[in-house]
């Protein structure tokens, strides 16, 4: 085909046919596209070439045709599909392009969202459509680049990493600290679905209420306003959130829950800062030799068991990475985790089930196949458990051959970063900031009322600042009105997290008043803050050990960091100089070494990790030498890509979350929500195994007109039936009574022979015993030779019993009753009467 005859018709293309040798290819006569479906104005067609050439160039490779030198675009769209363009709001020079089409009459925003359906069209519609538009959308596996052989460089090339610079200088990180979610935090919103009565705006995958997308919503229709908007943040609707909050509703007065993360909160607010929490990586050593100490070895600065009784050391620990999967549950009988758990094993009352740390040994992150590593796990005394930022401090001297596997696991996620418990939205158009609670930063998770270090500010400088968390923010900057659209997987263009709170130093050349611009001005000796204030304002017991604190900024003001300048948790003086060993020195010449501890004991390990994190972690773009990059997780679990904890599966790993099972939560919370719908959908899911019955039969019960003749039933149309009704057939002598009693009552109502006599004395008659008898006899022989229409023979009536047969009988059913049979099953009861067949069956006709 010439170029020529290729392009004719189309001058306005600007890639077909522009360079290189291009082919078409004839799309096949396969659509489910609907020219009803497309929109009227304001929108307007647009072109259809970058749609062509990348659907091409992807069914190409689909189809294993594809050629290195050759481009491909497709000769049309399928059938019923169409582009259109339709302007900005506030921006003129902008246009949102979406495909129109699909049956359900929701449309395409990108070309890669309706490559899996053009796919499945030219499949022939072998299959089901995984499109975003169908219903069946999957989310894929994270998409993880090759594996790099890091070899040493752990250790080789420390001083070429390069900090990330301060908040208050250039862009920082926050460029490349989304990663994975550039260029904004992604909100794993489906694409437009159509909703009911009553739905929420937005759904996550799991259809779930998207309360984010809510809070955009509202702040996009306050735009203009005078005030923004505030709220608190609260989901209801998610079964995740109410199994974590206390939530009272109208209907659930005296239960709403426990709130386990609030729990879980005051749990860390009341115990020391170097005390391991929930979802934090650790080093841990699984055998600890008895009557022995973890101990700095200052001939060799190695970490080694150290014997006092031998007066020697025996050998370094084998450790391990780990994640802390549960923390000690029994504090009231054995106190608090203190300071001799670090090094000592205190007598407790409790076994280490209750009153130790379950470590779980860290799988590989980069392998979602294999994660049986987190069966591997131990409860641990605080001994056996050191921070995982100490790992150049205690692998020192254990050759990289000999490290467990599960080191270098734990290290691949010191970039990882998750918020946790976001419970308030404040925003004014265009931006909006959520506050959280805690951050999960690398190994350590960090909550308000925390003192973090600050990572210094220049290259080769130590860490002298620290900062007291006030608060912890999610900013949310340029939110356009496309981010408010459930369609839309992003919150806003951008997004970076800070701290705030009060900035305090040891360097005083960094006093706020030091820092002033005026250079005329007088200034005497910045005074610390004292002493006791310190108690009050550092949670960490002890901060004042590490040296005189000077305020960052004036009384009135705060300090605000981003989350690439936090170095980790200022723990206990006591404790940092416990596992750095300050606290083995001797005196010398009488008097005693400074062994005040210093902020940066761990800044190399730090460094590196996040090196070798941005460099081993396969699910973060490629990096330069040095740099550092962070991925972004929605939650703990999904940073470490954790399948199992506390031996229960977690995330995209629990196969319970399934479409009916999340339905059924639903389901359950609306009904603890006092709310009215119908069951019907729900109840068409979880039918039951056994057969319903069938009531659209004929009617039951006796047809009309039924007559009973002698015990006989005799329906309309049977033989006789008419006969009966006029008396054309005489019946036989009744019987005594008609009516039925209990055996007793029946007992009562029976002639004996002394009644006979007396009665017969009474009223001057006399009948013999013989001409009782005759009597009976005759009633017997009629009965048998008497028939009813056309020949049948009458049933045959049974003879009365007498007073002494029925209750020789009652008496032996109440002796045959015994206590046990109260514990029996009751024998099931048939109903109708004794006097009418079919459902009201008489046994007594079969014995008879």
């Amino acid at each position: 085909m010439s170029r020529k005859d290729a392009f004719n018709g189309h001058p306005s293309w600007e890639i077909i046919g522009k360079k290189g040798r291009w082919e078409v290819l004839p799309i096949k006569p396969y659509s489910d596209g609907e020219q009803r479906q497309w929109p009227p104005k304001p929108y307007r067609p647009s072109s259809e070439e970058r749609y062509l050439v990348t659907l091409a160039k992807a069914w190409s490779v689909e189809t294993g045709i594809r050629r290195p030198d050759v481009e491909y675009y497709l000769d049309k769209l399928p059938s019923g599909f169409a582009l259109f363009e339709i302007d900005q709001v506030g921006n003129t020079a902008g246009v949102y392009k979406r495909l129109f089409g699909h049956p359900s009459g929701k449309y395409y925003d990108s070309i890669l969202r309706f490559q899996p359906h053009f796919l499945w069209l030219m499949s022939g519609k072998q299959g089901i459509c995984e499109c975003i538009l169908c219903g069946r959308y999957k989310v894929g596996p994270i998409k993880r680049r090759m594996a790099h052989s890091l070899g040493t460089q752990l250790f080789v090339g420390r001083e070429k990493g390069t900090l990330v610079s301060p908040l208050e200088t250039a862009p920082s990180s926050r460029s490349t600290s989304v990663a994975s979610r550039a260029p904004g935090l992604i909100s794993t919103r489906p694409q437009r679905q159509i909703k009911a009565a009553g739905a929420p705006y937005a759904q996550d995958e799991e259809g779930t209420e998207d309360v984010f997308k809510d809070q955009l919503k509202r702040l996009e229709a306050n735009k203009g306003g005078k005030q923004g908007i505030e709220d608190d943040i609260r989901e209801p609707n998610s079964m995740d959130w109410r199994a974590e909050h206390s939530y009272p509703t109208q209907y659930v007065h005296d239960w709403g829950g426990v709130n386990l993360i609030q729990r879980n909160l005051t749990l860390i607010e009341h115990q020391h800062a170097f005390v391991p929490r929930v979802g934090e990586l650790v080093l841990f050593c699984p055998i600890f030799l008895h009557d022995h100490y973890l101990m700095l070895d200052e001939r060799t600065q190695e970490y080694k068991f150290y014997s006092f009784q031998q007066k020697c050391f025996h050998g370094s620990p084998v450790w391990r990475g780990g994640v802390v999967a549960a923390v000690p549950s029994a504090p009231a009988s054995d106190g608090p985790v203190d300071f001799p758990d670090i090094q000592d094993l205190p007598s407790k009352q409790t076994n280490l089930n209750v009153g130790g740390f379950r470590v779980e040994t860290f799988p590989d992150p980069n392998n979602e196949e294999d994660k049986t590593m987190s069966k591997q796990y131990r409860y641990l005394p605080l001994r056996n458990i050191r921070p995982l930022t100490h790992w150049q401090m205690l692998l020192r001297g254990i050759p990289r051959m000999k490290w467990h596997p599960s080191i270098e696991h734990a290290l691949t996620c010191m970039t990882t970063i998750s918020l946790l418990e976001k419970w308030y939205f404040k925003g004014d158009w265009p931006d909006a900031t959520i506050r959280c609670k805690g951050l999960y930063i690398g190994a350590e998770l960090i909550t308000v009322g925390d003192t973090v270090r600050i990572g210094p500010r220049e290259k080769g400088k130590g860490c002298t600042d620290v900062l007291i968390v006030e608060s912890i923010r999610l900013h949310l900057t340029e939110i356009k009105p496309e981010h408010v659209s459930p369609d839309s997987p992003l919150l806003s263009t951008k997004s970076y997290i800070t701290l705030v709170g009060k900035g305090y130093t040891v360097d005083k050349s960094r006093h706020y008043r030091l820092q002033a611009t005026d250079g005329d001005s007088q200034l005497g000796d910045p005074d610390a803050v004292p002493q006791e204030e310190v108690k009050i304002l550092f949670r960490p017991v002890g901060s004042a050990i590490y040296g005189p604190w000077y305020p960052l900024h004036a009384p009135g003001n705060r300090y605000e960091i981003s989350h690439d300048q936090i170095l980790g948790r200022l723990c206990e003086a006591a404790a940092v100089q416990i596992w750095t060993g300050l606290l083995q020195r001797n005196s010398i010449n009488g008097s005693k070494r400074d062994i005040k501890p210093t902020l940066d004991y761990d800044l190399k390990g730090i460094e590196q990790g996040r090196i070798y994190a941005t460099q081993a972690d396969e699910r973060l773009d490629e990096a330069s030498e040095g740099s550092i990059l962070w991925y972004w997780a929605d939650t703990r679990a999904e940073a470490l890509d954790l399948q199992t904890i506390n031996g229960l599966e977690v995330g995209k790993y629990d196969k319970v979350r399934d479409k009916d099972t999340l339905e059924l939560w639903r389901t359950y919370l609306k009904i603890l929500n006092g709310q009215q719908f119908s069951l019907d959908t729900i109840a068409s899911k979880y039918t039951s195994d056994f057969p319903d019955a069938d009531l659209s039969g004929s009617r039951r019960g006796r047809p009309p007109g039924s007559k009973v003749i002698n015990g006989k039933l005799y329906k309309p149309g049977d033989p006789g039936y008419n006969d009966a009704v006029v008396g054309a057939v005489s019946g036989p002598p009744s019987t005594p009574s008609k009516r039925k009693e209990s055996q007793l009552v029946g007992a009562a109502l029976v002639s004996t022979e002394e009644e006979d006599e007396g009665s017969d004395d009474d009223h001057g008659g006399e009948i013999s015993e013989d001409a009782a008898d005759e009597r009976y006899d005759a009633v017997a022989g009629s009965a048998k030779n008497e028939t009813i229409g056309e020949g049948r023979l009458l049933p045959e009536q049974k003879k009365p019993r007498t007073k002494a047969e029925i209750m020789a009988g009652a008496v032996e059913q109440v002796e045959m009753s015994e206590d046990d049979d109260w514990y029996n099953d009751i024998t099931l009861v048939r109903g109708g009467t004794e006097e009418t067949e079919g459902g009201d069956y008489d046994p007594r006709a079969e014995t008879d």
